[in-house]
């Protein structure tokens, strides 16, 4: 079944947030990746036909963004932050055990279609260092000796992980216990914008210093005025 016919309300919904039926190219990119596992060359053109675009107004989408695959990846895809307060942290550590462990490089998936790994730059939670992504969903203070518990769980939860889809459309934060299990962790709260407390004006306590009128203020100056010379 076509991306229309399985989720035409759902597509609805999405263009109908935006002006311009071209605008809702990201999303339906999004939708399309999670359903098909990655953008084929018919799941492009089918975005492309569903907002009446040109099919090269959205391979060059596709071309741009990093989290649109044009190719197969993993049932999950392991992000791995090696910036600098990750690389201080342990990340080069952390990428060789996965590296070790799933038999493959970076850029490279794992035979049986599980696992995709890839270095990335800044997770922007460099205090949790050294930080990995698993389809988006957050996962902190990754170790290498917590490599195997943590591929064990994301294994378990590989159906979970299909019919999300790869897109992290619905990502969450997850970090280890001292015990050493892996937990999903309730995320920041939304950010509130500042709530600001209308007071009263404070009525002055003395009245303000009189002012002499202007007439009066310059009867004392000296008269420094020149003649035009014209």
């Amino acid at each position: 079944m076509t991306l229309r016919e399985t989720y035409q309300t759902e597509i609805e919904s999405i263009i109908a947030r935006y002006a311009s039926k071209r605008s809702a190219v990201l999303p339906l990119l999004y939708l399309a990746q999670d359903t098909y596992g990655y953008l084929t060359d018919d799941a492009i053109c089918e975005v492309a036909a569903i907002l009446e675009l040109p099919p090269t107004d959205v391979y060059e989408v596709v071309g741009f963004y990093t989290l649109f695959y044009d190719r197969p990846v993993g049932t999950w895809v392991l992000q791995v932050c090696d910036d600098v307060p990750c690389c201080y942290c342990g990340a080069e550590e952390l990428i060789a055990a996965l590296k070790q462990t799933l038999g493959i490089n970076e850029e490279e998936t794992t035979p049986d279609g599980m696992f995709t790994l890839q270095r990335v730059k800044c997770l922007a939670a460099c205090d949790r260092a050294p930080v990995l992504q698993a389809n988006l969903n957050y996962v902190y203070d990754v170790t290498p000796e917590r490599v195997q518990t943590l591929l064990a769980d994301l294994r378990a939860r590989a159906a979970e992980a299909r019919k999300q889809g790869v897109s992290g459309r619905f990502a969450e934060d997850y970090e280890f216990t001292r015990d050493g299990r892996l937990v999903q962790i309730e995320r920041f709260s939304p950010y509130r914008p500042r709530e600001f407390v209308n007071e009263p004006p404070v009525t002055p306590t003395t009245p303000p210093p009189a002012v002499a009128p202007e007439a009066d203020a310059g009867l004392e100056r000296p008269d420094t005025r020149k003649a035009s010379p014209l």
